[in-house]
């Protein structure tokens, strides 16, 4: 059977504050671990699952990204701008992108360094709409949570009581085309009610968490020990550097 088409959509638009002073005039998926910006890899990660075209979201000193990739040669890689990025957060980057999507879509946080298998194999799996889950790493106030029923993700977020909550998020997500009405409805409500600061998760949580739309639930996938890291703080970067490049 062949596989049916999927775009990538990659949110690149923030400025990462607090990386300073990394991040003061550079993006921070343009940090370089090993020779390799953190772009460039997920880039990679994407072909290699077979993500032809993707949907870049950029913002903050967009022309150096933008630069890096026709100077690399990437092909395929529409750019979409968020002009408000220093007054929005991702769920705004994530909705201008849905709106130029045409088939089913990855999502890639652009601050995430992956395994790229973790990407394959989430491309691959059965369900229509998916997520990869870290159940292994501890939980505290910070992460992206998820509380599952089941094989569905019911509420997913950073408020969510870790006792009550499987795992993290790490940013990885698959979404079938047959949702992309119905986020992008969630996400234009949220924003004519002037609420732009949500992270793109709050749009996931009202779709698939409510009992009368749980046939848009997400699918949970585990990541199952494979390195990972989400790149929020220097903290953040010590570890990536130190811990997590060696090993992709």
């Amino acid at each position: 059977m062949k596989p049916k088409p999927i775009q990538g959509i990659v949110l690149c638009a923030g400025r990462g504050g607090r990386l300073s002073p990394l991040t003061d005039a550079l993006p921070k998926c343009l940090l370089t671990f090993d020779g390799r910006t953190i772009l460039e890899r997920c880039l990679d990660g994407l072909r290699s699952a077979g993500v032809g075209e993707i949907l870049l979201v950029v913002g903050f000193r967009r022309e150096l990204i933008e630069n890096f990739i026709r100077d690399r040669g990437y092909d395929r890689v529409t750019f979409v701008l968020n002009e408000d990025f220093a007054r929005t957060n991702t769920a705004v980057s994530l909705n201008l992108a849905l709106k130029q999507a045409s088939s089913d879509i990855v999502v890639v946080n652009g601050d995430v360094l992956f395994d790229r298998s973790i990407l394959t194999d989430l491309v691959s799996m059965p369900a229509a709409h998916g997520a990869a889950i870290d159940a292994e790493i501890p939980l505290d106030g910070e992460e992206v949570k998820v509380i599952v029923r089941g094989e569905r993700i019911i509420r997913i977020g950073k408020d969510l009581n870790p006792r009550e909550s499987l795992g993290e998020a790490i940013g990885l997500y698959k979404i079938g085309r047959e949702a992309i009405p119905g986020l992008i409805e969630i996400y234009d409500a949220l924003e004519k009610k002037g609420e732009k600061q949500h992270f793109f998760e709050k749009g996931f949580d009202l779709l698939g968490g409510e009992a009368a739309s749980y046939r848009n639930a997400f699918g949970v996938f585990l990541t199952r020990g494979r390195p990972w890291v989400e790149i929020d703080t220097l903290e953040d970067y010590r570890h990536a550097e130190r811990d997590i490049a060696p090993k992709l």
